[in-house]
């Protein structure tokens, strides 16, 4: 009997061991990553002193991640880093942390109505001074996939009234177009999509005239390319 309750005790040790390593599940926020499950480190803030935020947004948000090797976390409390293009993340131990450079390949910001999630995503071709961990959010996917780049550069600026240097975070956009596994930056004016579109050129000039579309609006070149998709 006292060996029964020896191995007994000698595995409920070693299964709460097992448990502090891996997924755990709470009823609150369901899925959540423990920095150990996947080689997170430690938040340490390296800002102090900058105006503006480096992220993609100010508060943490439930997200589900999709690491590199295919492992998926659901309702995980997240954020983007701009500037790094790292995800920060809020661990089962309510510690801040954060995962490097390309180890995570998908963020999907969740919802209730699924058509209002936003999804990130990395690996595509390098472009401008984009590489394949820069995180790309999807507005459209198929045929022709429309992305937009959304990053963060620190500047320093002088402040007009003293005369002081100070730094800022200074956000920048650009659409992208991922279409026969080439990316190409998109230039807002009819030409120059006439020449991105040039398999369906009289298809796509005559839907621009007859929709009056406004192409430097995000909603109205999604249209766009969603028309595209569909010739």
């Amino acid at each position: 009997m006292k060996i029964l309750f020896t191995c007994f005790s000698f595995f409920l040790a070693t299964f709460s061991f097992a448990q502090r390593n891996s997924i755990s599940t709470t009823s609150k926020w369901g899925q959540q990553i423990f920095l150990s499950d996947v080689n997170g480190q430690a938040f340490v803030n390296i800002y102090d002193g900058i105006n503006g935020s480096v992220y993609d947004q100010t508060e943490y948000q439930l997200a589900r991640i999709t690491l590199k090797d295919g492992r998926v976390y659901n309702d995980v409390k997240a954020r983007i880093n701009l500037l790094e293009h790292e995800v920060n993340f809020i661990a089962s131990n309510g510690q801040e942390g954060f995962l490097g450079k390309g180890m995570a390949s998908e963020i999907t910001y969740e919802d209730n109505n699924a058509s209002q999630s936003k999804i990130f995503q990395c690996g595509f071709p390098p472009i401008d001074n984009q590489n394949r961990i820069s995180f790309y959010q999807i507005l459209l996917n198929g045929k022709a996939s429309l992305l937009k780049s959304v990053y963060k550069v620190i500047q320093e600026r002088n402040n007009d009234m003293s005369g002081e240097r100070y730094k800022e975070f200074a956000t920048y956009e650009n659409m992208y177009l991922l279409k026969d596994g080439t990316m190409t930056r998109i230039k807002k004016d009819k030409s120059s999509l006439l020449v991105l579109f040039q398999d369906k050129k009289e298809a796509i000039a005559k839907y621009m005239d007859d929709q009056k579309l406004n192409l430097k609006n995000e909603a109205h070149l999604k249209a766009l390319v969603q028309y595209y998709n569909t010739l």
